[in-house]
């Protein structure tokens, strides 16, 4: 079984999924100790794991586990909260982990009309200047920044696959550079787009957003 986790390394582990699918694929139920959620400790079942698997059941309660939320909702909050509040702190991820569990409902935030509204939007912009990305999840801005004379009709046949556009109208872009190619993207997708134009011998610049303010920058 998997080591136990605190409640930042379990945020940390949804947010190292690529996407709300991935998380689906990943685990199945996240499971908690008694206790606060800052104190507590959690486990992120693997999405085949069956409950009624003795080794499961023995695992359980040996560290005195019991089911908290489906691993799939315990996104849901997170992903909500942050949209209520791109530079919430862990405090306030318990927070709303905490309201959903115990009344089965997103926590409304304050300033805030409807719990799926988002933050205004100085506070999106302020939490982008800082690197911190819109969802849960890793997200890249992917720029061609320079390319040399001799690659660029091969640049902007990718290009023109990343953008879904004419090679003709590629061609023109790859010349007036900078050009982005894609912005919030997921990391599977950035590093397919940056692994194309590698190949090529072409590098593209890459920023990257992270999920939760205390975190580190991602890389691919």
């Amino acid at each position: 079984m998997a080591e136990l986790l605190t409640l930042c390394q379990a945020l940390e582990a949804i947010a190292a999924c690529n996407d709300d699918r991935d998380v689906w694929d990943r685990y199945g139920w996240v499971y908690a100790t008694d206790g606060d959620e800052p104190e507590a400790m959690f486990w992120l079942s693997g999405h085949d794991v069956e409950d009624d698997d003795p080794a499961v059941q023995a695992f359980v309660a040996e560290h005195g586990l019991s089911p908290y939320l489906e691993a799939a909702t315990f996104a849901d909050v997170l992903e909500v909260q942050k949209r209520q509040r791109p530079l919430s702190t862990l405090d306030a991820y318990a927070h709303a982990l905490a309201y959903y569990s115990e009344y089965d409902a997103f926590a409304q935030v304050a300033g805030i009309e409807e719990a799926l509204d988002e933050a205004p939007a100085e506070e999106q912009q302020a939490a982008r200047a800082l690197g911190v990305g819109r969802g849960i999840f890793a997200a890249f801005d992917v720029v061609l920044a320079q390319c040399p004379e001799t690659r660029v009709k091969d640049a902007a046949r990718l290009v023109a696959g990343v953008l879904e556009v004419a090679v003709g109208q590629a061609l023109p872009l790859c010349r007036a550079l900078p050009l982005g190619l894609g912005r919030d993207l997921q990391r599977t997708r950035a590093a397919a787009i940056v692994a194309d134009f590698q190949a090529l011998g072409i590098g593209l610049e890459l920023r990257g957003y992270r999920a939760f303010p205390w975190m580190a920058a991602p890389a691919l």
